[in-house]
């Protein structure tokens, strides 16, 4: 487990507004994270690595031990949480193809333990493998993961998604009666594993809003984002990387990349150096991937293109795609053949840059 992997706040988000709930502040659940700095102005804080999520949960735990508080947390999330990710399950076929595309995609889920699928007679287990976890986090995790599940496939299906068994194996679990009123399903609170079984009948229901073009297009976009990193093995580049994949809609200066991660722009530069991966390279790269993957695979036009990729006109970005590529951009993607996207991904792409 990579306890150094950086994701976006979307986690961090939720479980400061549920320990709000229970009466815990942000500065408590931030405590020995290295994000306490940040305890007044959150929106600064854009993204976090995995070992500092798991910080803010045990800190959570300490102060509300209780089981149940992770089933609250785990009715935050939604398709929309999982950004390009949810929209490729909202477009699949059937449940069990959704299903399948998380599997495929797993580094942009937001689950903090490795997730096993085992087929079986009567349908489909997920597994929550929780025993990269310490055992004072074990049951919030577990109860959020399954409770996110169970809203997912509610959220897929269009209809209250029902689990035929949970099992569950936690450290001070709390009354099986809580498990299942929340799951409105059989639950073995003595069971070996955490993990929940998934009915034939709920994986083969053709999805309302399946899309063939439109998940395929996800899932290119997906592979794309995960294709990126995988020659980079250096970790401070593979974090500098994942970052600026997040942060794609914007220009992205050095010294505040590195002021997100915790070091000086000086220290960014030189350490980067020493991977040898220069920062501008790393950070051209992705947006130079990107620009591809829009002036490829849909009908954008370049000042949509340009907003998306943080370019204050397409001018700007004509120019840097040429350098890139010696070629100007709307050359390039005449020599490609080109799929306009569905309605769906073209306002994903662009989201907020004022086009309708």
């Amino acid at each position: 487990m990579d306890w150094r992997q950086r994701r976006d706040n979307t986690n961090l988000r939720y479980l400061l507004e549920v320990a709000a709930d229970h009466g815990v502040d942000s500065a408590t659940c931030l405590a020995s994270t290295g994000l306490q700095d940040a305890s007044e102005h959150l929106e600064a804080i854009a993204s976090v690595e995995l070992w500092q999520e798991l910080a803010v949960i045990r800190n959570l735990v300490a102060q509300h031990p209780s089981p149940g508080i992770g089933l609250q947390l785990g009715r935050y999330y939604h398709l929309t949480s999982l950004g390009l990710l949810g929209y490729a399950m909202l477009a699949s076929r059937t449940l069990r193809d959704a299903i399948d595309v998380t599997s495929q995609f797993r580094p942009l889920s937001l689950s903090i333990c490795p997730v096993k699928l085992q087929p079986h007679a009567d349908g489909l287990w997920m597994i929550l493998d929780e025993s990269v976890l310490p055992e004072d986090a074990r049951c919030l995790v577990v109860e959020r993961g399954l409770t996110a599940w169970q809203c997912l496939f509610s959220e897929l299906l269009q209809r209250p998604f029902v689990p035929l068994k949970v099992d569950l194996c936690l450290p001070g679990t709390g009354a099986p009666t809580l498990y299942s009123a929340h799951f409105a399903c059989a639950v073995d609170a003595g069971a070996s594993r955490n993990s929940m079984l998934i009915a034939v009948a709920d994986l083969d229901t053709p999805l309302p809003l399946a899309n063939a073009m439109t998940q395929r297009t996800c899932a290119n976009l997906c592979q794309h984002l995960c294709d990126s990193l995988d020659d980079i093995q250096a970790p401070l580049a593979h974090q500098v990387m994942q970052l600026l994949m997040g942060r794609s809609g914007q220009i992205n200066p050095a010294r505040e990349v590195a002021a997100y991660l915790g070091l000086s722009e000086r220290t960014l530069h030189r350490r980067l150096a020493e991977e040898g991966y220069p920062y501008r390279r790393l950070d051209e790269r992705v947006r130079r991937n990107l620009a591809e993957r829009l002036l490829r695979d849909s009908a954008l036009g370049l000042d949509s293109i340009a907003r998306q990729l943080g370019y204050a006109e397409a001018a700007s970005f004509s120019r840097a795609f040429k350098r890139w590529t010696g070629l100007p951009p709307d050359h390039w993607r005449a020599q490609r053949h080109t799929e306009p996207l569905e309605p769906l991904i073209n306002a994903l792409v662009h989201a907020g840059s004022g086009d309708t």
